[in-house]
């Protein structure tokens, strides 16, 4: 394990410092606390000049009989970006993939602190390191009133942890795709352990457990292309997050700020699967909201997949074809739609009406004429889209990207069912 420790060239105070599991050992520095702490860690210590000067010949004998190896790096001052960075690098450097860390803030010079945290972060990312812990001994809170003081070590992980969250929620607000925050969630469940001493944490762990995977439920509905299902779990999500309020409050504050959130981006495709037997003209209207959702987080081939479909359905809907996801209807008015489309294109746009199995007839729905140029055109991009550009004819994607707006907006033409 590597624990990395930074010296400042402020004065040191003899200081007992204590663990949050109580454990303490008085030193002038927390480094040369934590290798007793944790002995046979590879510990790097990184000194600025002054700091090295001041106080590496005192700190080296108090550490080094406690660990595996002890290294002084050397750093910069960090008085400006350039060696911020440089900084930055050896942190970085020092690190090796996959193995486990712990960082110690407690003594760095002027900005150092936060940039640790942020390399911490970087870490998990880039080396995918396994973050033991990110310790400060908080020498300002120190108890005075004892010889030598002592001083907490706080351990700061958790907060770490909210670079996570703000990366998972930036894919939510960006993607619309709340796995990763449906991960966090998981994460922040009581223990396993503590669960079985307390039934409220049990309760906790089982509404945080049920939030996450409505979450889940909703992005993979949406991401393979599911209206119905998408909808019913967002109608479920809806639930889910309200009973989990006080569970949220409780072990996963950083949700919080977002829980209004998803709520809002989720709440114009919500339907439970009863309403959407009981007004199937709410549902239409609904899918319609689902390709605008896709078209706002630039997810194409899933709001063109849906505008195709949707046509379809409001074409049966408008000709009294009932039920809407019979495949021999569906079949019927696709075929029915595209010879028509086939006569526009050979006779200027002229189409023949056409008997339905319903007793209507194609030109009875209200625009039609609009409808199939719009079927048309929107199979089309599909088409284009599913075929990876494998074709003569193959938009460019800005252009392609240009022209899926305009037809979606032109969706809203076509009036919903009475």
């Amino acid at each position: 394990m590597k624990l990395l420790t930074f010296l400042g060239a402020a004065r040191a105070y003899e200081t007992t410092y204590v663990m949050p599991d109580g454990r303490e050992h008085t030193a002038p520095f927390c480094g040369a606390a934590l290798a007793r702490f944790y002995p046979d860690c590879e510990m790097r210590v990184f000194v600025t000049k002054d700091a090295r000067e001041m106080h590496w010949a005192a700190f080296q004998p108090l550490a080094e009989d406690h660990v595996a190896s002890l290294l002084p790096v050397d750093i910069p001052d960090g008085r400006d970006e350039a060696q911020l960075w440089q900084v930055f690098q050896a942190v970085v450097d020092h690190v090796d993939a996959d193995e486990p860390v712990i960082f110690d803030i407690t003594h760095g010079f002027r900005s150092l602190p936060f940039l640790s945290f942020l390399a911490a972060a970087y870490l998990r990312v880039v080396k995918h390191v396994r973050l033991e812990a990110v310790l400060y001994g908080n020498f300002e809170a120190r108890d005075q009133s004892v010889t030598p003081n002592r001083a907490p070590v706080i351990d700061m992980t958790h907060f770490v942890d909210l670079l996570d969250w703000m990366i998972a929620a930036d894919r939510f607000v960006r993607f619309g795709d709340a796995h990763d925050l449906a991960q966090q969630l998981r994460s922040a469940r009581p223990a396993y352990q503590q669960q079985q001493a307390d039934k409220a944490l049990q309760t906790d762990a089982m509404r945080l457990g049920q939030a996450a995977k409505a979450l889940d439920d909703v992005s993979l509905a949406l991401r393979l292309i599911r209206p119905a299902q998408a909808m019913e779990a967002s109608s479920t999500l809806q639930t889910r997050l309200m009973d989990a309020t006080q569970s949220l409050q409780a072990h996963a504050r950083p949700f919080i700020p977002l829980a209004q959130s998803v709520t809002d981006a989720f709440a114009p495709l919500s339907l439970s699967r009863a309403d959407q037997s009981r007004d199937p003209v709410d549902l239409l209207a609904r899918e319609r909201r689902m390709v605008f959702w896709y078209l706002e987080r630039k997810q194409f081939v899933q709001a063109m997949a849906v505008a195709r479909e949707w046509i379809i359905t409001w074409a049966l809907m408008q000709a009294a074809m009932s039920p809407v996801l019979d495949k021999a209807l569906r079949e019927e008015m696709e075929q029915t739609l595209g010879r028509a489309n086939w006569q526009r294109q050979a006779g200027s746009g002229a189409f023949a009406d056409a008997a339905l199995s319903s007793g209507r007839s194609l030109r009875s729905i209200p625009k039609i004429a609009q409808a199939l140029k719009l079927y048309e055109e929107v199979g089309h991009a599909r088409n284009d889209l599913l075929h990876a550009g494998k074709r003569p004819d193959a938009k460019q994607a800005e252009v392609l990207e240009r022209m899926i707006g305009s037809l979606c907006q032109r969706l809203n033409e076509l009036p919903l069912p009475e």
